[in-house]
Formats: C-alpha cells, sequence, structure tokens
C-alpha cells in the first residue's frame, strides 16, 4: 500500500489552489499532468497484481472446498465400515482443510477490499488528470491565441509604421517638387535683382572684416603691453 500513500496528495490535490500559487502555470500543468500519468500506471501495474493474486486465492478456496468434501466423505464410508480411527483420521484432515479455507477467505476478503481502494483511486486520479489534461489544454489555447494576437498587433502596428513613412515620404516629394518651383521661379527673376542681393552680400562680408581688424588692432596694444 505504499504506493497508494505516494499518490494521495496528488488525488486529493486542489488543482485550482496549486495553479493560482505557480509562478508558471503552463509548467506546473505539464508536470503534474506527466506525474499523474505516471501514477495511474504504477496504481494499474498494482491493480493488475492484486487481481492475480485474487484469482489465485479463489482457486485455493475451491480445492480447499473440495478436500473438505472429499475428507468428510472417507469419514463417513470409513465409519460405514466399522474403522473409527480412519474416519476420525479424516475427519482431522477435513478440519485442517476447514481451517486453511477460513484463513485464506479472510486473506481474500483483504485482497478484495484493497482491491476496491486501488480501483477508487484509479478511478479519482483518472478524473484528476482528465481535470489537469482539460486546463493544460485550455491553457495552451489561451496562449497560443495570445501569442497570434501579439503577431496580429505587431503585424498591425508594422503596417501602421510603414503607412506613416511612406505618408512622411510623399510629404517630403512634395516639399522638394515646391522647392524646386520656387527655385525655377527664381530663375525667372531679373539679374538686376541677383546683382543687388549679391552687392548686399558683399558689403556685409566687407563690413564683418573690417570690424574683425578693428578688434584685432584693440586686441594689440594690450600684449605689447603685458610684453612691457
Amino acid at each position: 500500500m505504499n504506493a497508494l500513500n505516494r499518490f494521495t496528495d496528488i488525488i486529493h490535490a486542489n488543482l485550482h489552489a496549486l495553479l493560482d500559487k505557480a509562478e508558471q502555470p503552463e509548467k506546473m500543468l505539464r508536470l503534474l499532468v506527466q506525474q499523474m500519468e505516471e501514477s495511474l500506471a504504477e496504481l494499474r501495474t498494482l491493480a493488475a497484481e492484486h487481481i492475480a493474486a485474487r484469482k489465485q486465492l479463489q482457486r485455493q478456496l475451491q480445492q480447499l472446498d473440495a478436500a473438505v468434501t472429499d475428507w468428510q466423505q472417507k469419514a463417513e464410508r470409513a465409519l460405514a465400515h466399522d474403522k473409527e480411527d480412519l474416519a476420525r483420521a479424516a475427519l482431522a484432515e477435513r478440519l485442517a482443510a476447514e481451517t486453511k479455507r477460513s484463513s485464506v477467505q479472510q486473506e481474500e476478503a483483504q485482497s478484495q477490499s484493497l482491491l476496491a481502494d486501488i480501483e477508487s483511486d484509479i478511478s479519482r486520479l483518472q478524473n484528476k488528470l482528465n481535470e489537469a489534461r482539460q486546463r493544460y489544454y485550455q491553457t495552451q489555447r489561451r496562449a497560443d491565441c495570445t501569442e497570434v494576437r501579439l503577431q496580429v498587433h505587431s503585424k498591425q502596428h508594422q503596417h501602421k509604421v510603414n503607412e506613416a513613412l511612406h505618408k512622411f515620404e510623399r510629404y517630403e516629394q512634395k516639399i522638394d517638387g515646391l522647392e524646386a518651383q520656387l527655385e525655377a521661379m527664381d530663375l525667372g527673376r531679373s539679374a538686376s535683382s541677383t546683382s543687388l542681393k549679391q552687392q548686399f552680400q558683399s558689403l556685409e562680408q566687407q563690413e564683418a572684416i573690417e570690424q574683425a581688424l578693428l578688434t584685432l588692432k584693440q586686441k594689440q596694444p594690450h600684449k605689447e603691453a603685458s610684453h612691457a
């Protein structure tokens, strides 16, 4: 019965409570299903052993029943021939067979009780296994659905990004086109307007140069003074 004791925790376990406490429910479910399948196989092997032992006990009972009947008949036949000593010997054998039969009957009854317990535990463990498998399949389906949704969301997000980039590229092309039109219009302006602009730019450059020269001259006396 050690095997049955090992499976008690599994049979009486609250699957929902175990999963609520688990950090990785899917992994725990997979391990539980594997453990339950192994335990169920061991219980069925144990049940098969008890069934075989019970059949052997039943055969012994049949043999002992036949022996009791046979020795009873022999005792009666010996007494019919006025052989009391032989009759007593036959009755002693019958009594021994009856005693043995009583012991085997008790053993057979215990075997039947143990087998009933094993079959009950097999049934309960099978129910637990079915529940665990169903929960595992549900978890798998939810995980698969979540992954699909993430993939769809990722594709939608990528599509939106690509669409935004395409729009931006189209806007840039439009802006480039407008700038090209403006440059073409500038090329069409009069040469005098361009020359005037260049003259002002040249004047600004000269003013900048003169200002830089003046600044340099102002710094020069300080350098001489420092040397003195």
